[in-house]
């Protein structure tokens, strides 16, 4: 049980990674933590409170990998003995550049809370380059909109030193055998992207 596995929205694709994770990893090497995948702003915001009470103490924890809806910072001030542990938060998706009707009605909290997290984090894992880039391109101006708080020095150097790019595995099993004839190679192939569109 030397990974623990910490989801706050465990459903879609957040469970599906903890999962595929935990049966790769096997029991008797992780212990999984979750939260219901219901009222996602509720998990981002409140987390850290009920997972630091679900977590076990264990002498055997060597990494925690969590999701970047969990504010890790938090969570470490709740629980200062997983501290130690190396900490990995794994983006899949980026509340800085989050698509909102109108600038007006973005919640920073949620935003702010993922760079807190990436800044108690060892390793920042995106699930894309795009994704990666467009979060460390964001963070200084992001920041930079808080009211007379000043500049922050180099916290997008700090973030870049730590952020890998890790694209979410897929387990798609066996495939089963064509149906129908050979695709023509001269013909274009489709591609389905089954990701939302979002549009800025």
């Amino acid at each position: 049980m030397s990974v623990l596995l910490l989801e706050p929205f465990y459903g879609g694709s957040h469970r599906q990674l903890m999962d595929l994770l935990s049966s790769e990893l096997g029991p008797q090497n992780c212990r999984l933590v979750t939260l219901p995948a219901t009222k996602w702003h509720w998990r981002a915001r409140t987390a850290a409170l009920w997972l630091a009470e679900r977590i076990e103490p264990s002498a055997r924890y060597r990494v925690l990998l969590a999701s970047g809806v969990l504010n890790l910072a938090e969570l470490l001030g709740l629980r200062p003995d997983l501290a130690p542990l190396r900490k990995l938060l794994y983006m899949h998706e980026n509340q800085l550049a989050y698509p909102v009707q109108k600038e007006q009605q973005r919640d920073y909290q949620y935003g702010y809370n993922q760079v807190v997290s990436c800044l108690a984090a060892d390793v920042v894992l995106f699930n894309s380059c795009f994704n990666r880039d467009i979060f460390l391109a964001a963070v200084e101006p992001f920041l930079g909109r808080v009211p007379g708080a000043g500049r922050l020095g180099s916290l997008r150097l700090r973030l870049e030193d730590k952020a890998r790019v890790l694209p979410f595995p897929v387990d798609v099993g066996p495939f089963p055998p064509p149906v129908g004839p050979a695709r023509d190679p001269a013909t274009p192939l489709h591609i389905v992207w089954p990701h939302r569109w979002s549009v800025g």
